[in-house]
C-alpha cells in the first residue's frame, strides 16, 4: 500500500485515502509505530489548517492515535512550521499536520514530522503503510492515550518568531495575506509586534475559502492590495503557511528564487551563511547565475522540502529553497517558513534603506514556462515517470533539447501530490519556449492513455 507522496498524504476529502475510516485507521497504525519504538512516552502534536475537514481528520486521527496507546497534544490552527516548532520544543515524538497546504478547501491531507520537526523519514512511513494491512487491535482502556490541548500554541509561536527578528519593522506598511488559512492570526499579530504597521488581507477563514483567489498561488490578490494601500511591500503566504511570495511597493512579484537571492546575499555580507545555497530542479537559471557572479556556491536536488533539508544537513549549509516560495532557512526550523523568510527580507529592506525592487536587482530571471498536464484516467499521483514508457514525450524532449541547443533546460516530472505530469522549459526566447512546452503536454496527454499505473 503507497500512502505517502512528496508532501505526505493528500486527495479530495470523502475519497481515498482521505476519509474518516482510512485516517481513523491511519492513526492507529502511526501511533502503534511510534509505540513500538517509544514504549514509555509516546506523545504526538497535532496542528491543522482552517479547512471545515480538518475537524472530521482531527477527530479521526486523534481517535486512532489513542486508540493505539499514543498520547496527544492539539494545537488548533497553526502553520506547519509552528506545528515543527512543538515538536522540537517538547517532549513529543512526532508531529502530525492537518493540511492540504496551497490546495482548494475540497482537499485535505496529512504530513508527519519527526521529534525534530523535520519531514518524516522514507523508513517510517514504508513502516506506517505496512502496519495499515494489519487489522487494528486494543489492549484495553488501560493502553488508551490520554489528549490535551496545547491552548496558547498562537502565542508561544509568535513570541518565538519575534525573539528570532534581527531587526525591528518600525515605519513599514505591510500588507499580508493569510490565504484564509492557518497563519491568520499569527502573521499579522508577528508583523505588528515587530512594529510594522500592518494591513492583514484574507484572514477571515470560514472553513470553505481557504487559498480561494488569494495566498502565495493566487499573487494578482497582494499585489492589487499592495498598490491599493501604497504599502512597503506585500506578503502572500499559503494555506498552511511554508510557502510566500511577495510583491515590491510597485507591485512586481519576488518568487521564492528571488527571496533565496535576497537572503543569501545578506548573510554573506553578515557572514551568516553557511557555506551556499540549496534549490531545486525547477530553480530558475537566473538565481544560479546570480549566486555564482558573487561567489556563493549553488545546489540543485529533486523537488520538494524534504531534499532540500537533507542536502542542508548533509552539506551543513543554513539556506535552501524553492521557486514557489518555501524557503528552508536554516534556523528556525524545518519545513520552511513562509512568514519567518518574509520578515528576513523586510528585515534586509529596514539594514539597507532600500527598497524590495532595489535588493533584488541583482538578479535577471530567465523566462519559465510550466504547465501542468492533469491526467484523466488517474485519481492518484503518478507512482514514478520512466521516459523509456513514454515514447511520444521522449521523442518531443529529445526535439527540445536540441532546440535550445545549451541555452535552456527542460524538466518533467510526476506531481507527488497531484495526478499530473509537471513540465517547465527555460530559456531567452519566451515565444520558442512557450511552443516546447505546448508540444511535450500535448505529447504527455497523448501518452498517458497508455500509462493508466
Amino acid at each position: 500500500m503507497k500512502l505517502f507522496g512528496t508532501d505526505g498524504i493528500r486527495g479530495k476529502f470523502g475519497n481515498e485515502p482521505i476519509t474518516p475510516q482510512t485516517i481513523l485507521k491511519l492513526g492507529w497504525c502511526i501511533g502503534a509505530v511510534f509505540r513500538e519504538r517509544y514504549p514509555d512516552h509516546c506523545e504526538i502534536v497535532i496542528g491543522k489548517d482552517t479547512r471545515i475537514s480538518g475537524y472530521v481528520l482531527e477527530t479521526a486521527i486523534s481517535s486512532g492515535l489513542l486508540s493505539a496507546g499514543a498520547s496527544i497534544s492539539l494545537l488548533g490552527p497553526v502553520p506547519t512550521p509552528a506545528v515543527s516548532y512543538f515538536c522540537r520544543e517538547t517532549d513529543a515524538v512526532a508531529g502530525i499536520v492537518i493540511s492540504a497546504s496551497h490546495n482548494p478547501s475540497s482537499d485535505n491531507g496529512l504530513k508527519l514530522l519527526s521529534a525534530a520537526g523535520s519531514k518524516l523519514s522514507s523508513e517510517l512511513e514504508h513502516s506506517i503503510e505496512q502496519k495499515m494491512l494489519q487489522s487494528i487491535y486494543m489492549d484495553g482502556a488501560v493502553e488508551l492515550g490520554k489528549a490535551n490541548r496545547i491552548d496558547d500554541a498562537v502565542q508561544r509561536y509568535s513570541s518565538y518568531l519575534c525573539s528570532r527578528a534581527e531587526t525591528v519593522l518600525d515605519g513599514l506598511q505591510i500588507v499580508v495575506d493569510c490565504a484564509n488559512g492557518a497563519s491568520y492570526r499569527i502573521a499579522p499579530t508577528v508583523l505588528a509586534e515587530l512594529g510594522a504597521e500592518v494591513i492583514a488581507i484574507a484572514n477571515q477563514p470560514d472553513g470553505h475559502n481557504i487559498n480561494r483567489d488569494c495566498g502565495s498561488t493566487n499573487p494578482d490578490f497582494i499585489r492589487r492590495n499592495t498598490l491599493k494601500y501604497g504599502a512597503d511591500a506585500g506578503i502572500a503566504l499559503d494555506g498552511d503557511g511554508d510557502r510566500v511570495v511577495m510583491v515590491d511597493k510597485h507591485g512586481n512579484l519576488l518568487n521564492g528564487d528571488q527571496i533565496l537571492y535576497v537572503i543569501a546575499m545578506a548573510r554573506k555580507r553578515d557572514q551568516r551563511l553557511a557555506g551556499g545555497v540549496v534549490g531545486t530542479h525547477l530553480s530558475n537559471m537566473g538565481l544560479e547565475r546570480a549566486l555564482a557572479s558573487n561567489d556563493i556556491p549553488f545546489e540543485r536536488v529533486n523537488v520538494g522540502d524534504r531534499f532540500i533539508a537533507r542536502r542542508l544537513a548533509k552539506r551543513n549549509w543554513n539556506l535552501g529553497g524553492e521557486e514557489c516560495g518555501h524557503i528552508l532557512n536554516g534556523e528556525t526550523g524545518v519545513p520552511g517558513d513562509g512568514l519567518a523568510a518574509a520578515i528576513e527580507v523586510l528585515s534586509e529592506l529596514k539594514k539597507t534603506g532600500k527598497s524590495l525592487s532595489e535588493l533584488v536587482r541583482g538578479i535577471q530571471l530567465v523566462p519559465q514556462v510550466q504547465v501542468n498536464v492533469y491526467l484523466e484516467n488517474r485519481s492518484f499521483p503518478l507512482p514514478h515517470f520512466e521516459l523509456e514508457n513514454w515514447p511520444q514525450v521522449s521523442h518531443v524532449l529529445e526535439q527540445a533539447e536540441s532546440k535550445l541547443n545549451d541555452c535552456g533546460r527542460v524538466s518533467l516530472r510526476a506531481s507527488g501530490t497531484e495526478p499530473a505530469i509537471r513540465i517547465l522549459v527555460e530559456g531567452e526566447n519566451r515565444d520558442k519556449i512557450r511552443l516546447i512546452a505546448d508540444a511535450l503536454a500535448d505529447a504527455v496527454r497523448q501518452d498517458s492513455s497508455h500509462n493508466p499505473d
